[in-house]
């Protein structure tokens, strides 16, 4: 029975790992403000990054979005950056049934299954489990409706999660995830972020763009690329500067 326990705690692991390309990163939004990742924090696998994100905040919306380390310009569209804010802000009925799908998961069907081994526990909290399902992918079928998300990705999603209630858990990523934007991941950190978000983000661009320069520096061809680079450096270590 503990293989069932560990089969539930791989396919969430499974589902919560990301494949990001170089030129993107996440943002996130926490209880008071937001956080930033780019790609390069991850585990590199065949030129793409692998990362997992915090697995302990199942509310929190994770938008993925590119950025340019040869055009960076700071600050950039307020507008793109409230529309985020916005589309975060329609999560909120999620975080009830997310949370205690994620009790019933982690903690109570696994004491009916290798302490109590109680059929009578067994069913209520297989049962419990499904209702849980059941109303996040109604919750995710409004979201797909009001707007919020494509409504073939709503549809899609429900049913993936209805399916297999592991899956439910990363809904909210998921459906964030999918949001068409267009907006620039730096310059929404920029707008969103309170200052010592921002400063850790730039930081480890700053860092990321210095090793990249270094290791194309001799390279004739990615000269224009590199003067690009360089300017967005500058641009970066202003606005850091200036947030001291």
């Amino acid at each position: 029975q503990w293989q069932i326990v560990l089969a539930i705690c791989l396919f969430y692991l499974y589902d919560a790992a990301l494949l990001l390309k170089r030129d993107e990163g996440l943002l996130r939004r926490l209880r008071h403000g937001w956080t930033g990742i780019l790609a390069s924090r991850g585990f590199e696998l065949r030129q793409q990054w692998l990362l997992w994100p915090s697995v302990f905040v199942l509310h929190q919306p994770l938008y993925r979005l590119r950025w340019n380390a040869a055009q960076i310009t700071l600050p950039g569209d307020m507008q793109q950056a409230r529309h985020l804010e916005t589309h975060a802000a329609s999560f909120s009925a999620f975080a009830l049934p997310l949370y205690l799908l994620a009790t019933l998961l982690f903690i109570a069907l696994p004491l009916s299954l290798l302490v109590l081994h109680s059929e009578l526990a067994q069913l209520i909290c297989l049962g419990l489990i499904y209702l849980c399902t059941a109303a996040l992918s109604l919750l995710t079928l409004r979201h797909g409706r009001q707007g919020h998300s494509p409504r073939a990705l709503a549809r899609s999603t429900a049913l993936q999660i209805f399916l297999c209630p592991p899956f439910a858990l990363n809904v909210v990523r998921k459906l964030s995830m999918g949001y068409p934007s267009s907006a620039d991941l730096l310059q929404t950190a920029h707008s969103l972020m309170k200052l010592d978000q921002w400063q850790l983000l730039a930081e480890q661009t700053e860092n990321w763009m210095q090793r990249e320069m270094q290791e194309i520096a001799e390279l004739p061809e990615h000269a224009e690329y590199l003067a690009g680079m360089r300017r967005s450096l500058e641009v970066l270590q202003a606005s850091h500067s200036a947030s001291h």
